[in-house]
């Protein structure tokens, strides 16, 4: 091991098992303080204005999550049984020629479930053994997600259709995905294209290993594999920042892999997401005149508008040269939905160094009580549905690693090989990673949002075809 691996294992240790990072929270955003709420005629007039910039555009969409994960209530019956997994299991059974991944199934199978003559081990293990489906080592990208006449289309498809109701001169995608499934994920765009009779421009790119996470036991020990080799793991959307980085593209859009709909309901979604895009557009143009022509008054004129700045980041960058500096940051235009109780992170008010900022905030991230009260008070939630714009107001590319701040970190408890297992994620990419952005909250409709956590998500009307 080099001793920057030795530095490294230590420094994730003590961060885990040490002094907790200490997370002010001042309050959560809501409407009119930190979120902006549109009427759908705003929506429609910032689409135009998305739409008549002709701007071309990159869809970034980070795709490594594990499809076995969809599966864990299953599991949980299996190995830890409760009466809540024991429900969950029979709910999926009972339904199971709803999902997609039923038109999969063989003719024999299809017909022995309609006769009552298979059990769920079965299903479960053709779901997820080589032998079947595969479903186990699967990325949740190349999941089959919703049913068409025309067959069963997975994320990854559902994700390249849908944006190319995106009314751009060009795009491109670009999905982080392991290199092992750079093939697969190959083989879903060339059905699409056919489905479609278009050609797409796509790559892909995978987490760097050498950010990965070591993962510790409950005695603080680093865990090793039965060769004596560290066992690491991918430290968290915070490490795709490099891959973010590369992309050449004015305008990305950032979406997670598993919250798409069907796309006979993705029309809030293109809404939303062109909207977001036509409002960043708009205050570039605002900023680019400011930067141009300083006047600290025209930037409270302009931070009016659009609440890119709290007062308190203002009185801190009053004169030009600061606030010069302020304006040419990366900035993210993030659409937030109502909070129904979803798990995540949210948008609230933080305070760090005296200085108040609008900042995304995961439950994992709180270790105290009066701030996990706040974290419960959020009237909003983060779906990861943005827009960004990586450049500085002359069109140049910024290091995007200079506004990041390492202090913030996601403290991760997993069961590993029937252990609970602990290590660190890097700052994430929506929260430490951007935490030095310039920010913007909207309110967006809950339409938007349809996360796929458990397959038994897949059952909701937003992923169904519409009758």
């Amino acid at each position: 091991m080099t001793v920057n691996q030795r530095d490294l294992l230590k420094i994730q240790q003590e961060k885990i098992f040490g002094e907790p990072q200490h997370l002010t929270i001042v309050k959560p955003c809501t409407i009119g303080e930190g979120i902006l709420q549109f009427s759908m005629a705003d929506f429609n007039d910032y689409k135009k204005i998305f739409e008549e910039g002709r701007h071309k555009v990159c869809v970034f969409i980070p795709a490594s999550g594990s499809g076995s994960r969809m599966f864990e209530f299953i599991r949980d019956y299996l190995y830890r049984p409760s009466e809540k997994s024991r429900l969950l299991v029979e709910k999926m059974f009972r339904q199971i020629p709803d999902f997609a991944f039923f038109d999969l199934f063989s003719e024999e199978i299809k017909q022995r479930i309609f006769a009552g003559e298979v059990d769920w081990r079965f299903l479960l293990s053709f779901l997820m053994e080589k032998e079947g489906l595969n479903y186990g080592e699967l990325p949740k990208g190349l999941f089959p997600f919703h049913r068409y006449a025309d067959g069963v289309r997975s994320a990854v498809a559902e994700h390249i259709e849908q944006s190319t109701l995106i009314n751009a001169p060009a795009i491109s995608f670009h999905f982080t995905i392991q290199k092992q499934f750079f093939k697969a994920i190959a083989l879903e765009i060339e059905k699409i294209e056919i489905v479609t009779q278009k050609k797409f421009d796509v790559s892909y790119s995978e987490q760097d290993e050498s950010s990965d996470a070591f993962v510790f036991n409950a005695l603080k020990e680093p865990i090793k594999d039965s060769q004596g080799n560290f066992i690491r793991r991918p430290a968290g959307h915070g490490a795709l920042l490099p891959n973010l980085q590369s992309i050449d593209s004015s305008i990305i859009f950032i979406k997670n892999i598993d919250n798409i709909q069907h796309f006979t309901k993705s029309s809030p979604s293109i809404l939303a997401w062109s909207a977001l895009a036509g409002l960043l557009a708009e205050m570039r143009a605002a900023l680019k005149v400011l930067n141009d022509n300083p006047s600290f008054e025209k930037l409270v004129e302009i931070n009016n508008r659009y609440g890119l700045y709290t007062d308190s980041e203002l009185s801190k960058n009053e004169s030009p040269e600061q606030f010069l500096s302020l304006i040419n940051r990366p900035i993210r235009v993030c659409g937030m939905v109502k909070n129904e109780g979803f798990p995540g992170g949210g948008p609230f008010m933080v305070e760090k160094n005296g200085v108040i900022t609008k900042q995304i905030i995961e439950k994992v991230q709180v270790v105290d009580n009066a701030a996990e009260n706040l974290l419960f008070s959020s009237t909003h939630f983060n779906p990861v549905m943005m827009v960004i714009c990586k450049n500085d107001l002359n069109d140049m590319p910024l290091e995007l690693s200079d506004f990041v701040d390492q202090d913030t970190y996601l403290n991760s408890t997993k069961s590993f090989e029937d252990q609970e297992v602990r290590f660190i994620e890097l700052p994430g990419l929506w929260n430490g990673s951007m935490y030095f952005w310039n920010s913007v909250f909207v309110e967006i409709p809950n339409e938007t949002f349809s996360p796929v956590k458990s397959a038994l998500d897949l059952l909701d009307p937003l992923h169904m075809a519409s009758i």
